[in-house]
């Protein structure tokens, strides 16, 4: 049973044909971009809060801007060449000059986790820390747009909280600290949505 074991496998490169790696080669990184480009949805936008005009000053909310775990636990995990979370794609869309962002909530979100982190909690399982009024009121007096990004995280044995609706549709159940972050945000921003 020795010789199956995972681990002696590991990571799992997949070859093409000239014998190159594939998973992280520029032409997987391009479909990959292309990809989670295509397939992003949004569900509201009834305040025309997309798409952003060039150079907006944006307000990053939500613990997984800084807390981002590329694929998922167990199976679900991927070699790849490197991660970018969403602070990291948006700060380089900043050095390009397409966004503005308010960089004391980033620093906030990015401090919060690593306390968490420190306190033994790993990668994806951190808890939406509470926002200071303080700190909110600064970054609707910054920015125009907020953007709220809510996390999800799955492994092997466990999985997401769902709620089963009508017509056996399964809907992600927002946690309470997830809604008042959504509705404190969408009060304060002018093109709030909640």
């Amino acid at each position: 049973m020795e010789k199956w074991t995972r681990l002696f496998y590991q990571p799992c490169l997949p070859l093409g044909e000239d014998g190159r790696r594939m998973t992280g080669s520029r032409e997987h990184i391009a479909l990959s971009r292309k990809a989670a480009g295509e397939g992003m949805v949004l569900v509201k936008n009834e305040k025309q809060a997309l798409p952003l005009r060039k150079g907006e000053k944006i307000a990053v909310f939500g613990k997984g801007c800084a807390d981002y775990v590329k694929g998922g636990g167990g199976s679900g995990d991927v070699t790849v060449a490197y991660v970018r979370n969403l602070l990291d794609g948006l700060r380089q869309k900043e050095q390009e000059g397409k966004v503005t962002l308010f960089a004391a909530l980033g620093a906030f979100y990015e401090e919060e986790v690593k306390k968490q982190y420190a306190q033994g909690i790993v990668p994806g399982m951190t808890e939406e820390p509470e926002i200071p009024e303080a700190l909110l009121e600064e970054a609707a007096a910054f920015a125009s747009t907020a953007v709220v990004s809510i996390c999800r995280f799955s492994g092997e044995n466990w999985d997401r909280t769902i709620v089963e609706e009508e017509h056996d549709e399964a809907t992600l159940q927002f946690q309470t600290q997830e809604e008042d972050l959504i509705r404190r945000s969408s009060q304060v921003f002018e093109k709030g949505d909640f």
